[in-house]
């Protein structure tokens, strides 16, 4: 298990290095690069240095915060991704052992309507019903602390009030989350549907039906292990799309992030920005990824053991 997650870390390195390698030629080649005045092996170690400190400083003398957007952007996909785990696991599992016929269809019936509904105009609905009870909306005075941070950032400062400040940006990050995860978890629910009811319909479901006086002890001991591990990684499979709902939802809930910087760089033409979203939203996909892979193989190592016998 241990190979096997070395080589995916190994993977995801050479990923982001060929990513950055992508980001630099783009950001040096740029007439209105602030490297464009350096020779190529000062812009080179230029670059990779504030890369490694986490800022891009422009022509302008604006810096943009790299590790701090992209800490933002990754904390949302994540909080999305464990709400559908959490919401679409139990619909899951109940709707592949499920016999009740009229119930599966209504369930089913609702994925799809959710899932057809676009996310900008279920986005607006909402924001237009409860913009008066929650600081949801652009047109609200939030603070820049609230929408401009993580809870990460929050939980390791040293401020005295951070347990109401985790508290805030909880609040502020409900809705958006919710929103954001509705999608996954409607991929979730046919996934694990899908692969619950093919493995109960293996043999050795049967005879572990036999064997076993629970029906519990099958559940958990037998069916879950030999189902839910191979989801995980199918859910990754879909990261692009994750990441270009939650930038959209960025912009629509004026979060500060990956969405925010693509709009700034759209309206501006500044191609620097570009180049550096273009890693961003490399690094962020393809951690999701690895994490999906890393945990998958936790839950069930047998599953891979062809990687490291």
């Amino acid at each position: 298990m241990i190979i096997y997650i070395l080589k995916k870390i190994v993977t995801f390195s050479f990923i982001i290095c060929v990513l950055a390698q992508i980001s630099f030629c783009l950001v040096y080649f740029d007439p209105q690069s602030i490297f464009s005045d350096l020779t190529f092996v000062d812009a080179y170690s230029a670059f990779f240095k504030q890369l490694l400190q986490g800022q891009f400083r422009l022509a302008s003398g604006e810096t943009l915060p790299f590790l701090d957007t992209l800490l933002t952007t990754f904390e949302l996909c994540i909080l999305a991704l464990l709400v559908a785990l959490f919401i679409g696991l139990p619909l899951g599992i109940f709707l592949g052992l499920s016999n009740i016929n009229w119930l599966n269809t209504t369930i089913r019936l609702g994925c799809l309507i959710f899932y057809s509904c676009p996310i900008v105009m279920l986005a607006t609905i909402v924001m237009f019903y409860l913009s008066s009870t929650m600081p949801i909306s652009m047109n609200f005075d939030i603070a820049p602390s609230v929408i401009g941070s993580s809870l990460l950032d929050i939980l390791i400062s040293s401020r005295p009030d951070k347990f109401t400040a985790m508290l805030d940006q909880l609040h502020y990050l409900l809705l958006p989350t919710i929103i954001l995860a509705i999608q996954p978890s409607i991929m979730t629910i046919q996934l694990v549907s899908e692969n619950v009811k093919n493995t109960s319909r293996q043999n050795y479901i049967k005879m572990a039906i036999i064997r076993e006086r629970s029906p519990f002890k099958v559940l958990r001991r037998h069916l879950l292990p030999n189902s839910i591990p191979a989801t995980i990684p199918q859910l990754t499979y879909n990261t692009t799309t994750l990441l270009f709902l939650t930038m959209v939802i960025e912009i629509l809930f004026n979060r500060v992030g990956l969405g925010q910087w693509v709009m700034m760089a759209y309206r501006n033409h500044n191609y620097f920005i570009i180049a550096i979203a273009i890693l961003a939203c490399g690094t962020v996909i393809s951690l999701l990824t690895l994490l999906g892979e890393i945990t998958a193989i936790a839950i069930y190592p047998l599953r891979h053991k062809e990687h490291y016998v």
